[in-house]
């Protein structure tokens, strides 16, 4: 599986290095992409061993503020009203 996180700030060198040295230690992660001068990050893992929530908790709690994906759900989620 895929999964992108957008964060609040951009990584400097050091939190791009905390992101790697954090996301590893996920079981199931195969892939990681956190670059320096980005607020973006791109996992690939191990659906039968973690999941989106479990790496974006991770993340959260390793001190990163996480966006959230506001669009994504309500395009996704949203109720309808009766007219």
């Amino acid at each position: 599986m895929e999964h992108s996180l957008a964060l609040s700030a951009t990584l400097d060198r050091p939190a791009s290095e905390k992101m790697f040295a954090t996301l590893r230690r996920v079981p199931g992660m195969r892939a990681i992409e956190a670059h320096a001068g980005s607020s973006r990050v791109h996992v690939q893992y191990d659906d039968d061993l973690t999941s989106a929530q479990e790496i974006r908790t991770t993340v959260a709690r390793a001190g990163f503020r996480l966006l959230d994906q506001v669009p994504e759900l309500q395009r996704c989620c949203r109720t309808r009203t009766e007219s």
